[in-house]
């Protein structure tokens, strides 16, 4: 009995250092791709959009408005325009951009308006096929939807990884040789290797798990995305 008592207090003892040593280790690769999103943060500008609510009424909705104003600032925007020239067309166009939104919400009926601002926001890891965009803040174009308390649509609006279609994962040759020509070599084979979908389960304990893929379901992100300061 004696035996079988020590047995479980030493086995309990190296879970216990092996959940301290998982944790620890998440911590560092955590910050290691918040200082990868730190150096390449001025190189990308990401779109965001907040439903007002999350009823599916107003989560079908804000797909609907992402869509339209996703096409209008790319009809407004040139192909090779850069980050800082598409943050001042887009503030020059936001009274139109926010009234082509608030009109379309008004014609399906709903009654608060939409506003865009440019900010800063902490953004969760996005993971493509062919790259990583490791979590960390970034600059945004964000469209709030009301009162903005719903889940949230995200991307990267500049260079151009914006993808409606959930099928879409493959960032084009094009946009990442954008990326390519403005951040470190260094950085840019850390985004295009960089895989952070690891996760460890215990199957003695098999309702518990570490995960750190983020979500694949990019229309309904997580959590509404809140700027960090």
């Amino acid at each position: 009995m004696k035996t079988y008592e020590i047995c479980r207090r030493q086995l309990a003892l190296g879970l216990g250092f092996l959940f301290l040593a998982l944790l620890l280790s998440m911590n560092q690769v955590q910050k290691q791709r918040e200082a990868l999103a730190e150096r390449i943060a001025p190189s990308l500008l990401r779109f965001h959009i907040l439903a007002n609510s999350d009823s599916p009424a107003d989560q079908q909705v804000k797909l609907e408005v992402r869509s339209l104003i996703l096409d209008y600032i790319q009809e407004l925007l040139p192909d090779r325009q850069g980050k800082e020239e598409t943050i001042r067309c887009l503030r020059e166009q936001k009274a139109a951009i926010e009234e082509t939104a608030s009109q379309y919400l008004a014609q399906r009926g709903y009654p608060y308006k939409a506003a865009l601002e440019i900010t800063r926001c902490y953004f969760p890891t996005r993971v493509y096929d062919n790259m990583v965009i490791p979590c960390g803040q970034y600059d945004a174009a964000q469209i709030t939807l009301g009162k903005g308390d719903g889940h949230n649509w995200w991307c990267v609006l500049y260079p151009r990884f914006c993808f409606v279609d959930a099928a879409c994962k493959e960032i084009p040759r094009e946009s990442r040789n954008q990326l390519r020509n403005q951040i470190n070599q260094d950085d840019y084979l850390a985004l295009e290797n960089h895989r952070p979908d690891f996760e460890f389960r215990f199957r003695l304990f098999p309702s518990f798990s570490f995960s750190k893929s983020p979500n694949p379901d990019y229309s309904t992100a997580a959590s509404p995305v809140t700027p960090q300061s």
